[in-house]
């Protein structure tokens, strides 16, 4: 069994989406993409993600607004993060 990629810092990753997931944030995978939504967010509904945010910069994730919500990254970790304000 090989590791898919071994650049990828799964500690960082994984301690991001357990807040994620404590916080009441869906996590679903795709291929280099983390899809992050909240779960209780109607149609239309925005929720904002400050704590999940604030932890992400001081572990020293980079968060750039886009439409619908924000991207992540992290030089450590291959996979970006979606993380969207409202369901879609």
């Amino acid at each position: 069994m090989a590791f898919a990629n071994p650049r990828t810092d799964w500690s960082l990753l994984s301690t991001l989406l357990r807040l994620a997931q404590r916080d009441g944030w869906h996590i679903s995978f795709g291929k280099e993409l983390v899809l992050v939504a909240h779960r209780r967010a109607a149609r239309g509904v925005v929720v904002l993600p400050a704590a999940l945010l604030g932890h992400a910069r001081g572990a020293g994730w980079r968060v750039a607004r886009r439409p619908g919500g924000f991207e992540l990254r992290h030089p450590a970790v291959r996979h970006r993060i979606e993380l969207r304000l409202a369901a879609a």
